[in-house]
């Protein structure tokens, strides 16, 4: 490159790689799309090679891109750091995580007695909510999803794998009840397609929330695809067989760069990756 590299410049490449589109990179950095567009190519010019590729509406970026785009993270988190505040100030406050309510409520909420010895000035907000909330945005500074993420801003990688079985209330004939199925706006889910197999068994009724399905299946009502983690600690469910092995789900853990550096959220980073490995083993058997 026959010029150096401005910090303006080295951001709008930063954004836009994390953001995949010159529109959203515009919107984050509060500039217009044009001046994104036009820095773009007169990096690419003092270059001498394209740093994206068009995939639809999406702009992939090249190796050249990638790597220009890791040295300014870099830069960033060094500048982060500079300017942060005082080390006992980090890790005190609030620090948001947001999952699915089968796990804030079966495997986040059960340990926060660890957190708070780990981290005593910690106060957690757990988010259980079924949509996706965007950590680049701060709707969260953690996020656990069954979602493969996509590219953004933010660090991500898959922390568990979430077994299933089906489980029927104990002294019930499991095999001849109905089952409590998923409704269709988590069709394509795993444990939804397996469970679209079973054709011409009974289906009682439907729901997307595995802990709405969970009672159910506890009151006797009906058997039903739940997670093992969630199950196999309640001794009024035992599991039923199955003439296929039921699905495994990806657990993806998702965190902001820049938040990451902040000391509390680092701490309940640390918390949330260890009570997930716990409660999802490699081998659950």
């Amino acid at each position: 490159m026959h010029r150096s590299l401005s910090w303006d410049d080295a951001r709008i490449l930063l954004e836009t790689v994390r953001h995949g589109t010159q529109a959203a990179a515009s919107k984050t950095l509060g500039i217009d799309q044009a001046t994104v567009s036009r820095r773009l190519l007169r990096l690419e010019e003092a270059l001498g090679a394209p740093l994206f590729l068009r995939d639809g509406p999406r702009l992939m970026p090249t190796d050249a891109a990638r790597r220009m785009a890791e040295q300014a993270e870099a830069a960033e988190a060094s500048l982060m750091a500079a300017f942060a505040p005082d080390s006992a100030a980090e890790v005190e406050g609030v620090v948001r995580v947001t999952a699915v309510p089968m796990i804030t409520a079966h495997v986040l909420a059960p340990a926060l007695r660890l957190l708070r010895e780990l981290a005593p000035g910690v106060v957690v907000e757990l988010i259980a909510t079924p949509e996706n909330l965007n950590v680049t945005r701060r709707d969260a500074d953690i996020a656990l999803r069954f979602a493969r993420p996509g590219t953004g801003g933010f660090l991500a990688r898959r922390i568990a794998m979430v077994a299933y079985g089906v489980f029927a209330r104990r002294g019930t004939d499991g095999a001849k009840l109905p089952w409590f199925g998923f409704d269709e706006t988590i069709a394509d889910q795993p444990e939804a397609r397996w469970l679209a197999r079973r054709e011409g068994e009974p289906v009682i009724a439907r729901a997307a929330d595995i802990e709405t399905i969970y009672q159910a299946v506890r009151s006797g009502l009906a058997r039903a695809l739940l997670p093992l983690a969630m199950a196999r600690r309640d001794h009024a469910l035992v599991t039923l067989p199955t003439p296929e092995p039921p699905p495994i789900k990806e657990l993806w853990l998702l965190v902001e760069r820049q938040v990451r550096q902040i000391r509390r959220v680092s701490l309940t980073l640390g918390w949330v990756e260890a009570v997930v490995r716990d409660a999802f083993p490699p081998n659950p058997g």
